[in-house]
Formats: structure tokens, C-alpha cells, sequence
């Protein structure tokens, strides 16, 4: 505990900085005092009298003199402040493993510790968020790989019943779908079908979250860079939506794409599955929630050396209060990402996920007139130029 009345060190130093600025000041005039009769070969009386009407300029040169020491003397003491605030700030952008390593006994060698202490605090629980990251991620994939293998096999078997009782069911069709409907048979094989039906449907359900799951926990995965090659988008656009055209043909949708000029040739450094995935769950989300509308609209162009590609649809607008969220992982809002609709929160979770795997980034806006998703990627190093 500081003891009452105790000057603190680094006022102390301070303060002792002044003093010491206003001694030296005082010796430096009273040196050009005494050598301003021999270097001007005045006598002392004409000196004596200049001095008295040009008082002012010894007043003004001690005050700038006095000033000039102070600060030559807290120089010191400026950097190391100058210095924790560059480690501060540097903390505050995500740099913790910045320190501002000032190890003085005075004030601000103790600020500068806990400043140091709070950042290694807070590096220690970041290292702790990540391992914790990765191992949840970890569990999730392999329950999502475990879980591939039986669904498929499910899925398979209710296939297969549904392939032999589909004969089953063709001499009793007839009855099934006349007025009378007293056929015996009919009636349990076609609710039999519709259950297996349902249940195919259900498991493929299933499969598919299970994969968007194990995608989802490999995207952060080390090495993803690895596969990174040099490609053109537009060329890969083009696939994913003729891979798209009869999902279009049953929702009643029709695709218009636009590319600027610009955008035709343009090349980024990706993993084109990745990419494909990516503007699949785009597409796959406009065609399950814009269907009303009819339309959807594929836009490509280059801007500041950033390729922007924009899928929308001009269905029902999402729900002002759900914007924010859309790329939330598991959140499913009223309209935009609703279980009832088929979506578990995880498409567009993997869209921002692979967007900043990319160093990109992906954006949404819905109103009356549209919902535009956006993706923004950075284009490849032009090899000329390095």
C-alpha cells in the first residue's frame, strides 16, 4: 500500500523533468548575460539598457529554452507511453501476441505489465476457444462420417421395397383409384408406398444435413489452401446451374445470368468445389424460397480487383428482423432459413465459411423487389505484373 503523502515515481520524474528545464534555462541566460558585453563590444551600461527595453525577448527565451529541456528530458517517458498505446491498439485489432515489454518499477512500468498480463490473459483464452473449436469440430465430422453410411444403406433398402411393391400394386391400381376404392389389397400396399415414399424422403433429408455438417466442420481445417488452383468462375457458373435446370423446371423457375464484360475471363485462386458448393447452396436456397417469384437472376462483374457474383430471386422478401443472421450457424429463421422449408441453418453457414476461407466475403439484402445474395471474392495475381 502507497504510503500517504509519497510522491508517486512517475510524477516525480516529471516533475523533476520541469526543474531541471527551468534550472538549465535560467544558466543559459544568465551565460548570454554575462558574454553579451564581449561579444557585442558594448559597454555594460549601453548592454544594460538594452537588456531593460528588450525584456521580454530574455522572458520568451527562457520559456522556449525551459520547454526544450522539459522535453528532451520526458522523451523517454513519451516513447513508453507512445509505445503501450501502439500495444494496446495492436491488442485491440486481434494481435495478442503483441507486449509492450517495459519492465520499470514506476507507474508506468506497472500499467505496462497488466497490460501485458491482460493481453497474455487473453491470448491463453483464445488458444483455449480454439482447441475447444477444433475439438467440437472434429466430433461433429466424425459423427457426421458415421452417420453417412447407415443412412445410405436406409436408404437403399426403402428403395428397394418400394421397387418390389410397386408390382405388387399395379393389378390393384385400378380399384385403388375407382369410386368404390373396396379393393382389400390396395389400400395397405398404397399406404405402404406412401410411408416408404415419406421415408425416403425423410433419410435423404438426413443424408444430406449429415454431409453439410461434415463439410461444415472440415472447412476450418489446415491445408485447405493447399488445393487452391487458378480459375474462372464464370466457367464453373455456368456447370453448377445447368446442374440446376431440372430443380428450376419443377419449382417453375426460369434462370437469367448477366455478366459484365469485365467479369468474362476473370480468374480467382480457389478450390473450385468448394466454390461449387458454395453457389450451389446459393441457388438451392433461391429455388426453395423464390419459386413464387419465378425468376432467378445470376449477375457476375469486377470491381477494384474483386470479383462480386450475385444470385437473387424475386420471391417473398426475408423478414427484416432475420437479415442480420442469415449466416448464422443453426439459426432458422420464420422465412429465410425455416426447418419447416427444409433449411437447418447450415447452407449459408458454409457460404460465409467458404466465402472467408477465400478471403472474400458474402453479403445479403431482400426487399419488395428482390433478395440478392452476394458473394465478393478477391481476383487471382495478374502474372505479368510480379
Amino acid at each position: 500500500m502507497k504510503k500517504k503523502g509519497r510522491l508517486p515515481g512517475i510524477r516525480a520524474k516529471f516533475y523533476a523533468a520541469i526543474a531541471l528545464g527551468m534550472a538549465l534555462a535560467g544558466l543559459s541566460i544568465a551565460a548570454v548575460q554575462s558574454a553579451l558585453p564581449l561579444l557585442s563590444g558594448a559597454a555594460r551600461e549601453q548592454v544594460a539598457q538594452w537588456e531593460e527595453s528588450y525584456a521580454w525577448v530574455y522572458f520568451f527565451a527562457f520559456a522556449l529554452l525551459a520547454l526544450s529541456f522539459a522535453s528532451l528530458f520526458t522523451r523517454s517517458l513519451i516513447r513508453r507511453i507512445e509505445k503501450m498505446g501502439e500495444t494496446a491498439e495492436a491488442i485491440g485489432r486481434g494481435d495478442l501476441a503483441r507486449r509492450t515489454g517495459d519492465r520499470s518499477v514506476d507507474e508506468l512500468g506497472r500499467l505496462a505489465r497488466h497490460i501485458d498480463e491482460m493481453a497474455g490473459r487473453l491470448e491463453a483464452s483464445g488458444e483455449r476457444e480454439r482447441q475447444a473449436e477444433a475439438e467440437k469440430n472434429a466430433i461433429i465430422a466424425a459423427l457426421s462420417h458415421d452417420m453417412r453410411t447407415p443412412l445410405t444403406s436406409l436408404s437403399g433398402y426403402l428403395e428397394m421395397a418400394e421397387l418390389r411393391l410397386n408390382p405388387l400394386l399395379k393389378p390393384l391400381r385400378r380399384e385403388w383409384e375407382s369410386d368404390s376404392g373396396k379393393g382389400e389389397g390396395a389400400v395397405p400396399i398404397g399406404e405402404a408406398l406412401r410411408c416408404i415414399g415419406s421415408a425416403r424422403r425423410k433419410t435423404g433429408e438426413l443424408k444430406d444435413q449429415a454431409e453439410r455438417l461434415l463439410d461444415y466442420a472440415l472447412l476450418g481445417a489446415d491445408g485447405r489452401e493447399a488445393d487452391f488452383a487458378v480459375f474462372e468462375p464464370e466457367t464453373l457458373l455456368g456447370q453448377v446451374i445447368a446442374d440446376f435446370l431440372p430443380e428450376l423446371e419443377r419449382a417453375g423457375m426460369r434462370a437469367e445470368r448477366r455478366s459484365r464484360p469485365e467479369a468474362k475471363g476473370a480468374k480467382v485462386l480457389g478450390d473450385p468445389a468448394l466454390l461449387a458448393r458454395l453457389l450451389g447452396n446459393l441457388i438451392e436456397n433461391a429455388v426453395r424460397y423464390g419459386s413464387s417469384g419465378g425468376l432467378l437472376s445470376v449477375r457476375t462483374a469486377c470491381a477494384e480487383g474483386f470479383l462480386t457474383i450475385e444470385i437473387a430471386n424475386d420471391g417473398e422478401p426475408i423478414a427484416e428482423r432475420d437479415l442480420p443472421r442469415v449466416f448464422d450457424r443453426l439459426y432458422t429463421g420464420e422465412k429465410s432459413r425455416g426447418a419447416d422449408a427444409g433449411g437447418r441453418g447450415l447452407g449459408l453457414a458454409i457460404v460465409r465459411e467458404i466465402a472467408r476461407l477465400h478471403g472474400g466475403r458474402a453479403e445479403v439484402r431482400s426487399g419488395t423487389e428482390e433478395t440478392c445474395f452476394k458473394i465478393v471474392l478477391p481476383l487471382a495475381p495478374d502474372p505479368s505484373e510480379s
